[in-house]
């Protein structure tokens, strides 16, 4: 069958017109990997049975409402300051740059161009017996008196070049859209920093908070034990203690010191590395502001509630997931543009210029010239070339494809995981709570005792230092029930904003 053109493909315009219409045609298609199934609901998130539960939306900047200035001004400027992130912005302004270079490709090119020169009189030596085409459409014609006396000749050229490839099957548009692709998978490499800058800060400040805590606790734990000994030694003097008694005492003091050299240098550790996510020096270790009744400082600043939050929202949330899912986009675009190879390709190109020569004393010779015209390129014989790398940007779509069905599954499992453990330390932290209650008021009960004289003086420090030692140790529970917390955050995606470049 034969198509008739409404227009003769003897013109520019009509040449152009054609090559507009077939750079309309759709790409090459590309089959994309099997989304994974997820489960509806997670296993593990609490349901509507009375728990305090916050909605998915409050995640992605959680700090806000954690009710500690110190903590939220660390987080700010940690996501304005650090150095991991400020690496990540760079590599985006980097994709960014190669997505403008990708799409120049779907756009013509036009170049100038210009030339000029001296011809000396002894390079002219024969010149007048043909024509000498000096430039396209410029020739200087047979001139006989100048065999014998040759001039000096003065050429100058100046023009337009224009070239395009109609993009008919798609290439370069693929190219252009797996560029973007990869340039969204790094702002979401971007996003995935910053929600492990938030998550590290928020974990080393609530750890120093915690031994900060603890190492009050510890001390006046010396100072109760310091007592007991006195009061050992003291009825050992009098007869009524034995050695035991002395030593016994001597050793919970020893044993109480032993644990302020490595809490402290675990203070620093703390202090250093969260100036270091701040982009500050480590030889200098942040100094925290004393807590106050309205921000206590320590592990009772992160909510408790837990979020609800379904599979879905974590896999529209999680930096590492979406930036997968861009990664496969990005390779499916290039498969697309693999198989274009075996297409042909067409192109338009354009000349136009003006030169002008001086030959002698003569007359100046000017002209213009123009010339346009429309090309195909098709692949015949490449060794096989095209069609292996067509197999190979198959093989790496398949593996990225895999590779996404991987992390959504560590995803959910993260998800699951981190609910599971917040579960286990509620309910630690709320039987250590009534262990320290019951030990309070045994320690009031011990000192009312000796208060009217009912008991000697060691039992009510004992139950003092026993008391301190259960608050120690849901201080430790609450610690660790707010990393699982920020834990839970960072797994369904929460702590990323979006930045400005």
């Amino acid at each position: 069958m034969r198509t008739l053109l409404p227009f003769p493909l003897s013109t520019p315009l009509a040449a152009l017109t054609l090559c507009m219409v077939l750079g309309a045609c759709s790409t090459v298609s590309v089959n994309m990997p099997a989304t994974p199934v997820i489960p509806p609901v997670f296993t593990e998130v609490p349901s509507a049975n009375g728990d305090s539960q916050t909605p998915a939306t409050n995640l992605k900047q959680w700090w806000q409402a954690v009710p500690d200035p110190t903590l939220q001004t660390l987080i700010e400027q940690g996501l304005r300051q650090n150095a991991d992130i400020r690496v990540a912005l760079a590599r985006i302004k980097e994709a960014r740059a190669v997505i403008t270079q990708a799409e120049s490709a779907l756009y013509p090119t036009l170049k100038g161009f210009g030339a000029t020169g001296h011809i000396k009189p002894e390079d002219l030596q024969g010149l007048g017996m043909n024509a000498t085409p000096v430039a396209p459409g410029m020739v200087i014609p047979p001139i006989p008196q100048l065999i014998n006396n040759p001039p000096s000749t003065d050429m100058n050229v100046f023009g337009v070049a224009a070239a395009w490839e109609i993009d008919v099957f798609g290439a370069r548009r693929s190219d252009a859209d797996a560029a973007r692709q990869v340039a969204l998978a790094y702002e979401e490499k971007l996003h995935g920093t910053q929600l492990m800058v938030v998550g590290d800060i928020a974990n080393n400040y609530i750890e120093a908070r915690s031994i900060e805590h603890r190492l009050r606790l510890l001390q006046r734990s010396l100072e109760i034990a310091t007592q007991l000994r006195s009061y050992a030694q003291g009825r050992f003097d009098a007869g009524q203690a034995t050695r035991f008694d002395i030593d016994r005492a001597s050793s919970q003091i020893d044993a109480l010191a032993a644990m302020q050299a490595p809490l402290n240098a675990l203070l620093k550790t703390r202090l250093r590395r969260l100036a270091v996510l701040t982009s500050q020096s480590p030889d200098v270790p942040l100094t925290l502001p004393a807590p106050t009744a309205s921000a206590p400082a320590d592990a009772s600043v992160i909510p408790v509630q837990l979020p609800i939050v379904l599979p879905s929202d974590v896999l529209e949330q999680r930096p590492d997931v979406r930036g997968s899912a861009n990664q496969v986009r990005a390779l499916a675009a290039q498969l697309g543009s693999a198989k274009a190879d075996l297409l042909p390709r067409f192109y338009l190109g354009f000349l136009a210029g003006e030169g002008r020569v001086e030959l002698g004393s003569l007359a100046p010779s000017t002209g213009r010239f123009t010339a346009w015209g429309a090309g195909v390129q098709l692949p015949i014989f490449e060794g096989g070339r095209i069609r292996a790398n067509i197999r190979a940007a198959d093989a790496r779509l398949e593996a990225a494809g895999l590779q996404y069905e991987q992390i959504v599954m560590h995803a959910l499992e993260d998800v699951e995981n981190a609910y599971a453990i917040r579960h286990s330390l509620d309910a630690r932290t709320t039987l250590l709570a009534s262990a320290l209650g019951n030990a309070t008021e045994g320690a009031r009960h011990s000192q009312h005792l000796y208060e009217e004289g009912r008991s000697v003086l060691a039992p009510a420090l004992e139950a003092q230092l026993l008391a301190l030692q259960r608050e120690d140790e849901l201080v430790q529970a609450q610690t660790a029930r707010a990393l699982s917390t920020v834990m839970l955050y960072k797994a369904t995606g929460g702590g990323w904003q979006n930045a400005s470049l």
